[in-house]
């Protein structure tokens, strides 16, 4: 591992997923994250091109950005007919503070992921989400819940000075000229609505409106709190479920047997005592 700064830090991951070898090198930063080196199966990828090495079952892997601090390799494989079709993809993040990240290759619906190297920083992160998954947990409802509560603070307002000369600009000077085409396109889908709406009315005109005289921040509260909520419960459990494969990995690795979770060590423990 090479660290230049406290935020800056390159790591590597490796690991077994899918009947693959994995090795995939990460700058980790808080503004960007950059794959400098992959590895399948012992064979060296070039960064930056699609590129298809030797043999009939050789991947060919594309190196795409997909985000702020998210890095995505897509692995295409040679089928029967000869065309390269999609498989897994490799997705390389990186922590807001940087320094640290996570690798994780994903096919359909199951997620692998890789262990980083020891001694660096993302491998002390793992550790520290693995001792206190509820905290972490926490921190990404808080973290919903403050993306969810902005809007509703009105900080727009603040903002206001820069994005109105910019709507004004867009109202009289850029949809004029798409106006002919939008009246076009009410001409065209007018009686489409118009069926739709018939339709709805058909088939649930004849439900009567209740009203419960609840206010709406009440219902906003509630929406906002069960979302949190979910958040908070989806976050934990990924956290156990991503602890769970780093230790079959890493027993894997070293040809040690995985320990036992909580639960499992708690009820032989039981049954000893029984016995």
């Amino acid at each position: 591992m090479t660290e230049s700064s406290r935020v800056v830090a390159t790591t590597s991951y490796s690991g077994s997923a899918f009947e693959r070898e994995y090795s995939v090198t990460a700058k980790h930063t808080p503004w960007k994250t950059t794959v400098t080196a992959v590895s399948i199966d012992d064979v060296e990828y070039p960064i930056g091109r699609r590129t298809t090495s030797d043999g009939e079952d050789a991947p060919e892997v594309e190196i795409r950005a997909s985000g702020w601090l998210m890095a995505r390799l897509k692995v295409r494989r040679r089928s029967a007919d000869g065309s390269m079709e999609a498989q897994e993809e490799v997705y390389v993040t990186s922590a807001v503070a940087g320094s640290a990240g996570e690798v994780e290759v994903r096919k359909d619906l199951d997620v692998v992921p890789l262990l980083p190297e020891d001694g660096s920083r993302s491998e002390a992160r793992e550790r520290r989400r693995a001792a206190h998954p509820e905290r972490y947990a926490l921190v990404s409802g808080l973290t919903m819940l403050i993306r969810l509560l902005l809007p509703l603070l009105g900080l727009g307002t603040l903002f206001a000075w820069l994005f109105d000369p910019i709507m004004r600009w867009m109202t009289e000077i850029v949809l004029p000229l798409f106006e002919p085409f939008t009246q076009w396109l009410q001409a065209v889908f007018a009686p489409v609505g118009q069926f739709l709406e018939w339709l709805f009315n058909l088939l649930f005109g004849w439900i009567p409106d209740i009203s419960l005289g609840v206010p709406d921040w009440v219902t906003t509260t509630f929406r906002i709190g069960m979302l949190v909520l979910l958040a908070y419960f989806a976050s934990r459990s990924n956290l156990k479920r991503r602890q769970k494969k780093l230790e079959e990995s890493q027993a894997d690795s070293t040809g040690e047997t995985a320990p036992e979770s909580e639960g499992e060590q708690r009820q032989d423990d039981r049954q000893r005592q029984q016995s």
